[in-house]
């Protein structure tokens, strides 16, 4: 009953900015979707990194979505602490800020100080969040029944929406799994300098509240501040470029959401991270594969580069791979040029993407967050360096990754593991 009362909600906004849409698609959707409710605010969010659903130019409207969401009342704010630190609330926190410092569409933030005096952050889910995404979603199923009639085609591209959505409800809705995400992040980097992850509070943490390190310093998006700051913006932005690659690379394991506003400029000059709700995964087959193609790029190797994608499965095993590599010469020619400096890497992973689909193959949604994440990276790095040549920053980097990964000898050593693993298996089931 809910979902169809929903549904004739939806189908009002849909009628007020039908209108509109006659003249501009693209910015109808957007209101749609902001009028809509947080999790459809979520969903424009989500959707803005699935040109493969929207098309390019929607997906580059709903980029635009910030979570500039009003905070809900205090009332219900000290309900939802009370409900989950029962009679504890008091002995764990001496100060407590009930004014939020950032609102979202899932949860806000406040500020906050332990009774041992450590600052602290507390994430809280919106109330009721869990029920108004399942609504949502049902709303969509419905919605995706009645297109059925008119059109497989809609009906097929809203099911995927609707899948999108239902994965965001299980991922961010659990502030438990956020930490796991925030606190695996933190111990891949320990080593990496200049890149800072907060620390977890997990004894006082729960799925709708979440506690953790408070991180004292300028949002990379208050451009003046950081351009007046005395800290070398050029050795920021390397350490920026290197955490990428050690996230994506060697881990496989990213943060998906390395916007401005996520990304804090720390009294030490460190670059400190949050909002760990969205995070990227990449098996390591792929991300060798990525890794080769990219240097294939530089070496302007176009045939190897084509094998790599039927090999990996980036595109269909009939492929005519002459054909495939004339394609990455196109790309490869108009964007690497002569000189490396002008390759932009995030362009260049664009354009592969689109080409894949050319060739009748599905996108894959990890290459489409890579490729996002990427390009946040390098439009933050270009903002505190704007000489930032990312190349040059990873080369060292990446010729040492290389040579542990793809070389000959790294090659015999996964060989050999992979041996070991299946043999280890087979003993296992006898």
């Amino acid at each position: 009953m809910i979902a169809v009362i929903n549904l004739f909600r939806i189908a009002a906004l849909f009628l007020l900015f039908l209108p509109f849409g006659i003249f501009n698609k693209n910015a109808a959707v957007f209101y749609f979707l902001k009028f809509a409710g947080p999790s459809f605010i979520k969903l424009g969010q989500i959707l803005s990194v699935r040109p493969d659903l929207v098309g390019k130019k929607l997906a580059q409207t709903l980029s635009g979505f910030q979570d500039q969401i009003p905070p809900f009342c205090d009332k219900k704010l000290r309900k939802i602490l009370a409900q989950e630190f029962e009679k504890n609330f008091d002995k764990i926190f001496a100060e407590f800020d009930f004014k939020s410092v950032a609102s979202a569409s899932i949860a806000q933030v406040h500020k906050a100080k332990l009774q041992d005096g450590r600052v602290v952050a507390v994430k809280v889910l919106r109330p009721r969040i869990a029920q108004t995404m399942a609504r949502d979603i049902s709303t969509l199923k419905i919605l995706i029944k009645f297109l059925g009639i008119f059109s497989k085609f809609l009906e097929k591209s809203f099911s995927d929406i609707a899948d999108l959505l239902s994965q965001v409800s299980r991922s961010e809705l659990d502030l438990l799994r956020e930490a796991a995400n925030a606190s695996r992040l933190k111990e891949d980097l320990k080593d990496v300098k200049g890149f800072y992850v907060p620390e977890i509070f997990w004894k006082f943490s729960t799925s709708k509240v979440l506690v953790l390190e408070w991180l004292d310093g300028i949002p990379l998006s208050h451009s003046q501040e950081i351009s007046e700051s005395s800290f070398d913006k050029k050795e920021i932005a390397k350490n920026l470029v290197i955490s990428y690659f050690t996230q994506v690379y060697v881990h496989g394991f990213f943060h998906a959401d390395m916007h401005p506003g996520n990304l804090f400029l720390l009294k030490n000059g460190d670059i400190g991270v949050v909002d760990f709700g969205i995070m990227g995964q990449i098996d390591k087959k792929t991300r060798l594969a990525v890794a080769e193609i990219l240097i294939g790029f530089l070496n302007k190797d176009y045939r190897r580069i084509a094998q790599l994608h039927v090999d990996v499965g980036f595109v269909p095993k009939d492929t005519d791979v002459d054909d495939l590599a004339l394609s990455c010469r196109k790309i490869g020619e108009t964007i690497v040029g002569s000189d490396v400096k002008d390759i932009s890497v995030a362009t260049l992973l664009s354009n592969l993407i689109t080409m894949t689909r050319d060739y009748k193959m599905e996108t894959r949604p990890e290459l489409l967050l890579l490729q996002k994440t990427l390009l946040l990276v390098e439009g933050v790095g270009v903002a505190l360096d704007p000489s930032l040549n990312i190349w040059d920053l990873a080369r060292p980097w990446v010729k040492e990754w290389a040579k542990e990964n793809i070389g000959f000898d790294a090659k015999i050593r996964d060989t050999m593991i992979d041996l070991f693993e299946l043999a280890r298996k087979f003993l296992r089931n006898i």
